[in-house]
């Protein structure tokens, strides 16, 4: 078992450091052995406190929810390891690249997830069903040249832990196919929302990786929310027309809407978990005095109508 003690850095990090000392002055160098703080653990070798290379902490998965809004700003794969708890319900993933391109995708068991939603345009997805989905403003310089200029070599790829990024040492090649970029023509994408079900009891960890393999300037963001039950709202049966019933229970996941009250762009679902999307077609959501027209494209709300009379 590792004994806690104070240390002393010649860097701001564990990371950026290359010695440790057991005293303030940085004279006395600590003996060898492994040291660990912020997620990575190092070996100090040969007496002298040098560091080695950076390593990971075995099972150093940060909890729901997470927020990072500053970090990723430069070449990298970034993994983000999150522990959902033990409750079923949608896991809420909402990413904004900016205008620079980011990829994006979230691994849960077994399971891939990369289609979202843009307020601004609805659905984005790549061809691939397991590849990261590569969205952001299509005029964007980067654009151009994201697929053209693939394979990408020695990307540099970071963890995330408690409150940061860390640089792994470790560096991967990232190879970007046509059908993974999936643009907003001449506009920011804004918050673009992904829904992961959760539909087991117990803990599980979603992985989170956003890459920006190219050497653009952009600040990606990030929230990753913990499981929830959502709202219920009714609605008719598939193919339905004005004066149709409308007991029908849906569930949508907000992303021009609000929970219970969905608008365009909203993901809609069959359960409270998002494990079923509403299949594709035209229903009458019970809002305004008799209903409204909607249509569902890839469990989203591609048009609102004009509300029946």
């Amino acid at each position: 078992m590792g004994v806690i003690s104070n240390y002393y850095l010649n860097g701001a990090t564990l990371t950026t450091s290359t010695h440790v000392y057991t005293d303030a002055a940085l004279t006395t160098p600590a003996p060898n052995g492994f040291y660990a703080a912020d997620g990575i653990y190092r070996e100090a070798t040969g007496g002298t406190g040098l560091l080695g290379p950076v390593l990971v902490c075995d099972g150093c998965v940060s909890t729901c929810p997470i927020t990072i809004t500053s970090s990723m700003t430069s070449t990298g794969l970034y993994r983000i390891n999150v522990e959902l708890g033990s409750d079923t319900g949608a896991t809420i993933i909402t990413f904004s690249p900016r205008s620079t391109p980011y990829g994006i995708r979230a691994i849960l068991g077994s399971n891939t997830f990369n289609a979202l939603s843009s307020p601004v345009d609805g659905y984005h997805r790549a061809t691939s069903l397991t590849n990261p989905t590569y969205i952001g403003d299509g005029s964007d310089p980067c654009a151009s040249t994201l697929f053209s200029n693939s394979p990408y070599g020695q990307v540099t790829e970071y963890n995330w832990y408690n409150t940061s990024f860390y640089d792994t040492g470790d560096a991967v090649s990232v190879v970007v196919a046509a059908g993974d970029a999936s643009f907003t023509t001449g506009a920011l994408v804004g918050n673009a929302v992904m829904v992961v079900p959760k539909t087991t009891t117990g803990s599980q960890t979603l992985l989170v990786e956003v890459v920006e393999p190219a050497p653009c300037t952009g600040t990606a963001t990030l929230d990753v929310a913990c499981p929830v039950k959502l709202s219920s709202f009714l609605g008719s049966d598939v193919g339905a027309a004005c004066g149709a019933s409308q007991s029908n229970t849906y569930y949508n996941v907000p992303v021009t809407g609000t929970s219970g009250n969905p608008a365009l762009y909203d993901w809609i679902f069959l359960d409270e978990n998002a494990s079923t999307p509403l299949p594709d077609g035209d229903y009458i959501f019970a809002d305004g005095a008799n209903g409204t027209p909607h249509t569902i494209a890839n469990g989203i709300v591609t048009v609102v109508g004009t509300p029946c009379p």
